[in-house]
Parts: structure tokens; sequence; C-alpha cells
């Protein structure tokens, strides 16, 4: 056995699977069949400020929210005139969006990823084979010195929107290719532009289509056009065109292009995420436009759901039956995700007559009617999947499933956040007015071994005393009563990717709740303890 975890593609989300597991104690190695990093331009250009927390886990999301553009406005035009501003809260921690290149995301997760003993990242090695029984799946590996097998405990396949683990293995590639092609450049410039989102239906300068303009770092302007069947970009850029068509967006001011590039967009999603021994994750998994930037960030949330799953099965803590949930709460965010995208797809690029005409008529009323603006669609931004109908979320309270909201707290009299107290193993939240309140659900939650480690957070309104509350609790004062209003009184139980799994009132629910956000039930229960 090679290593108990195989990553197959060192893009993001194969190393944001290998850091995360790395920091959860499990040894794993990343196969990449390009020789080094290859600069592709701004591609994914956008992270989410939630998508950023899960990279905070192991110390990489300050210095990409650093050196990338945060925006919180997202404008979007018709023929020229500001319809809309949607307005975007700042979060307590990051974004709600940073704008930077997937290209600099990747350099700072290898960076990460090579300083980790736990993490084996080996370059120009591909994966042209796999096979799997009830103990392994073995991958064959074509490198420069020759072809040679490696087994691990479990396989990730991270190989991209091309993958080829998903042929290999026969995996069903559902949904289309959307025939109209895009084509994205990177220039510098100093444009006279705000850096926020910039959302063109029918301008002047690409009529009957779309454009948008993003902002990158270092004064790189990523403008993405919607082409008309008979573009032809080589030709442009050979005449002399292509600087026609930049000019018509940006004018006079000087610029140079860092990249150019056309796609075809995909609305694909394989009908299982989970094949034996081996679990697809991002483009392998789900090929998504990039409507309200959802590819990129979509598979980091992969990565994270999966990574905590893994290590608690491989040391034979929760039933191999967990991996399940996998596919069923990630399965269910990328229909999600593709649900959100075709109507986007719908109003841009109208499949029959009638639709063209109401989309027509839209754009003309949004000049001056309010209820028509609401109803064009330049793509709403994506967004962490609330997990409704997993069968490891408990039912009955509308937080349940979602990503934990943030709130501002004290700890050993320092400033956090709540979402900072989250992220190595469940974690316990009791929320109490009083001391008092809080060592009686305390004491009742310990009242036999927990099935699994976990931590508890206490949380009190500022001030409190924390007399008879265990050494082993960490204690979080609330800055004010936001968090109260969020969250009430009681305990919850916070997963290690920040969403929440269950809530109650009484302590001695606590052990059922915890076995049950494992996938654990009584026949295959495993007895740990409690760790603070």
């Amino acid at each position: 056995m090679e290593a108990p975890v195989g990553i197959v593609g060192a893009g993001p989300v194969g190393l944001v699977a290998a850091l995360r597991l790395a920091s959860l104690g499990v040894d794993c190695v990343v196969l990449e069949a390009d020789p080094h990093l290859i600069k592709q331009g701004s591609k994914a250009c956008l992270i989410q400020g939630d998508v950023l927390e899960v990279l905070d886990k192991f110390g990489c999301a300050q210095q990409i929210a650093d050196e990338g553009v945060t925006w919180t406005t997202a404008r979007t035009y018709v023929r020229n005139q500001e319809i809309r501003a949607a307005q975007f809260p700042r979060g307590l921690g990051y974004g709600p969006f940073v704008n930077i290149s997937q290209f600099r995301i990747e350099q700072v997760l290898v960076d990460a990823a090579e300083a980790e003993p736990a993490i084996d990242i080996r370059w120009g090695q591909k994966v042209i084979g796999v096979s799997q029984d009830d103990d392994a799946v073995t991958v064959r590996v074509d490198s420069a010195s020759g072809d040679f097998d490696l087994s691990f405990s479990y396989l990730i396949a991270c190989d991209g929107v091309r993958s080829g683990l998903r042929e290999m293995l026969g995996v069903e590639w559902t949904g289309y290719t959307h025939q109209d092609r895009f084509l994205i450049t990177d220039i510098r410039a100093k444009l006279p532009l705000a850096k926020e989102r910039h959302f063109h239906y029918d301008p002047s300068f690409n009529p009957g289509r779309q454009l948008v303009m993003h902002p990158q770092p270092n004064d790189i302007w990523r403008i993405d056009w919607q082409l008309p069947p008979d573009a032809d970009i080589e030709a442009e850029r050979a005449d002399g065109r292509f600087d026609e068509r930049v000019r018509k967006v940006i004018g006079d001011i000087p610029y140079e292009i860092d990249w150019v590039s056309t796609y075809r967009f995909h609305q694909r999603v394989v009908d299982r995420l989970r094949v034996g021994r081996v679990l697809f994750a991002g483009d392998a998994a789900h090929a998504l436009p990039p409507y309200g930037s959802r590819g990129m960030n979509s598979g980091i949330q992969d990565a994270d759901n999966l990574a905590w799953k893994l290590p608690l099965v491989l040391a034979g803590t929760a039933p191999d039956e967990l991996l399940d949930t996998y596919h069923d709460e990630r399965y269910a965010a990328a229909k999600e995700n593709l649900r959100v995208t075709e109507a986007t797809i719908r109003f841009m690029v109208p499949p029959n007559r009638i639709r063209r005409l109401t989309r027509s008529v839209l754009l003309t009323l949004s000049g001056w009617l309010g209820l028509a603006r609401k109803h064009v669609n330049s793509g709403k931004m994506a967004e962490p999947y609330h997990y409704t109908d997993s069968a490891i979320i408990q039912k009955g309270h509308p937080l349940l499933g979602a990503f934990a909201p943030d709130g501002r707290v004290y700890v050993n009299g320092s400033p956090t956040r709540l979402r900072r107290l989250l992220g190595d193993e469940f974690v316990g939240l009791v929320f109490a007015r009083n001391r008092i309140e809080a060592v009686e659900m305390i004491d009742a939650a310990q009242l036999r071994p927990w099935p699994l480690p976990a931590n508890l957070v206490v949380v009190l309104p500022y001030g409190s005393s924390v007399a008879g509350l265990p050494p082993e609790v960490t204690v979080a004062m609330a800055e004010d009563e936001r968090l109260f209003d969020t969250y009430g009184t009681g305990w919850w139980l916070a997963r290690p990717d920040g969403h929440l799994a269950a809530t109650g009132h009484r302590g001695e629910e606590f052990f059922s709740a915890l076995r049950a956000a494992a996938g654990i039930v009584a026949s295959d229960l495993v007895e740990g303890s409690m760790r603070g």
C-alpha cells in the first residue's frame, strides 16, 4: 500500500483534498500528469469567501485574500445602461468574493503541499489504468521511467473535465456540452472601472450577446465574450481585428494581452460520485458553466466534504457506508448548481423563438421597469449547499445542514471568529446564557464515552463567569447578541466541514447525535473518548 489515499490531479481540488487530509492526519500521494504547474491565465478566477474558510483550515486563505481583489457589488447592464447593482455583505472572515487566478491559487496550494510531510506530489505521472477489490484500489502509472502500479485504500479522482478515470471506470457522464463558444481574454490595463463584477447584455461592443468583466490583481481584467458562430479568433489576431474587438470595450487606453482562450461550457454530472473505492470530485464529477463561479468553488467543497469522512473510515471509527453520504450530499449540491446554471443558460441563450421573444421584451422593459429588471438573469452567485436531505443531518430546524453562521467571539481574551473554532473534528457548540446552564448541558453530554473524538465549545455572553466549567472545554465569549439571535440557546453539532448536523437542549442527546452524524449505528459502534 503506497499510502492510505491516492489523489489523481494536482489542480485546486486535488491539492485541497490532500491538504485537508494531511491536516487530519492522513498521508496521501498526489499523481499529476503534467511535469509542473502550467499557467492558463485567469481560468477559474473567483473564490468565494465561504470557500476560503476551507483553505483557512490549513493556513492558505489569508495569502490568497491579501493578493486577490475583494469585491461586494455585481453590476448588470442592458444595452450599455446599468439596470441593477447587487450588493453582497462583507463577511467577518473573507470575501464575499475574491478575484484571483486559478494558477496563483494553485501556486499557493502547491507550496503548502510540498512543505507538508504527509503529502507526496509526483509530477509527470499519468494514470493509464485502474482496478480495485475489497481491500484496495490499484492504478497503473505511466512516467518517464516506465510504467508501474501503485495501490491505495481509496482513490480521489480530481483529474478534471476530461477525466481519464471516469472513462476507465465506465462512469456515465450525463448532460450536454453547449454549442456556443466563449472567448476569455486577460488584459493588463488601468481601466476607469470600479473593481466589481460587470455583466453586459447586448452591449454596443458585443451586440446581441453577453460580455462579462472581472478585475484581477496587478491591473489584469478578464473579459468574457459570447461569440457569434462565425467568429474566428485566430484570424482576428492575425489581421488586427482582435485589437478592434478589445478597443470597442476599453477605448483608447493602453493595454497588454496576458492570455487568450476560447471554450465551450459543459452542463454535466456523473451518475455516481462513488464507484467502490474511487471517489470523484471537482470537474471530474460535475462540469458547470462559469456563471456564478461554481466550478472550482463547488469542487473545493467536494474535497472538504470527503476529507473529514475518509479519516473516520480509515481509522475504523465510522463505517464504510459513511462514504456513500459523500455521493448523496455532493450529488445533490451538483444538481442544484446545474439547476441554477440551466436557468441562466436559458435566459442568456434562449433555446426557441418564444423564449427569445420573451427575453427581448424583458431586456427592453428593464431600462425603465423595475419588475422587469428582477427577471434579467445574469447568473446567481454560488454559495455553500444546504444539506437538508442528508441521512446524517438531523431534521427540524432551518439551520440544520447549513454552513455554520459566523460571529465575533473572544477566547482567552483574544478576538476571533466562531468558524475559526471549527474544522479539525466534530464540535459541540453549547450556547448558554450563563455558566449554570452551560455546566448542566456539558455534564449531561459526558454521561458516557463518545463514539468518536469531538471538542466542546461553550458560547456565553461577554463577561460571563466561567466558574465550574471543565478546563478541557473552550469558552468563547460572544461579542454581542447577534450569535444568540441566530443560534438561540442549547447545543449544536458542527461537522469538520462546518455544516450543522444536529441540535438539541438536553446534553444527554449529544451522544446519539454525534453517532448519527458519523453514520454510526449501534451494531458497528466503536467507542472513543472525548478530547478537549
